[in-house]
């Protein structure tokens, strides 16, 4: 439910339910709107929404008290079509050390929206979570039942710990290509994916899938998938775009040895789609 109404003018200034807000010293206006909605997040315990109006549109902005914000689905900005616009701020010279840059706010609530634009509809169900027991040989079987009980008894930093441990003495033993090795590193990924860590997880996953792809691997567009799945929760714009690339180099090269697996081709274009949106605003 929208409690509040921002009408930011110019990228200068902002007003919030009628109340004028500036940048401080060396900020924006996009921070100062933030940090006003956060300390009524804070207040009231939850997140707070909040209509904004801006140049370039309108969007529905949630602020939680931790200071995160996203920006909501479409359909949560057809609240504010019948709610009337906040006043308009007059023009006036900036405070000492204010920035004035017009376009800051428009760019930095553009960007905002393409994230989460790209982030409103998963690209696809994540792929099954690999099976530890699968590929690992008889003498690991203590550690990797240790972590299956771990993972399934909620204690998964524990388990993720074990993960990496296993992964490293497996790297240690018979290389980091081994597919041993690619196994645990999976499995890391995963356990990583699940205890929200996802630029870890992203990063093992695509490492996972850089090797099965370079082997020529049959589980390498599974893999890809996987990857697909941790990249989705980034938070970071520039991360993203990167990460995102990457993974679309992997399907480029997969499609041009054979066609993809069902379903693949569509979710790679989803991918490229989602990219070149954050891509525009990074």
């Amino acid at each position: 439910m929208i409690s509040h109404q921002v009408r930011v003018s110019g990228g200068e200034f902002a007003v919030i339910d009628g109340e004028t807000v500036t940048a401080g010293p060396g900020g924006s206006v996009h921070d100062a709107v933030l940090d006003r909605l956060q300390r009524y997040a804070e207040r009231r315990g939850a997140a707070v929404a909040a209509a904004v109006a801006e140049d370039t549109g309108r969007f529905v902005l949630e602020v939680s008290p931790d200071g995160s914000s996203r920006v909501l689905p479409s359909e949560a900005s057809e609240e504010t079509a019948d709610t009337p616009e906040a006043p308009e701020v007059a023009p006036r010279e900036p405070e000492p050390g204010q920035t004035q840059d017009r376009s800051a706010v428009a760019a930095a609530l553009a960007r905002a929206r393409a994230t989460a634009a790209a982030r409103a509809t998963p690209p696809a169900p994540p792929a099954p979570a690999p099976d530890p027991d699968a590929a690992v040989p008889p003498q690991l079987a203590e550690p990797v039942t240790r972590i299956n009980t771990l993972a399934r008894t909620g204690h998964l930093d524990e388990a993720l710990a074990e993960a990496t441990a296993l992964r490293e003495r497996l790297a240690g033993s018979a290389g980091p290509e081994h597919p041993h090795t690619l196994q645990a590193r999976a499995v890391e990924a995963y356990l990583a994916h699940l205890s929200g860590r996802h630029r870890e997880a992203t990063v093992l996953a695509l490492s996972v899938a850089r090797s099965r792809c370079g082997a020529g691997d049959a589980q390498a567009p599974a893999e890809v998938v996987r990857a697909a799945a941790a990249w989705q929760r980034l938070d970071d714009e520039r991360a993203a775009v990167v990460h995102g690339r990457e993974l679309l180099h992997m399907w480029d090269r997969l499609g041009s040895l054979g066609p993809l697996p069902p379903g693949h081709a569509e979710l790679a274009e989803r991918v490229r789609g989602q990219v070149e949106s954050l891509e525009a605003y990074a």
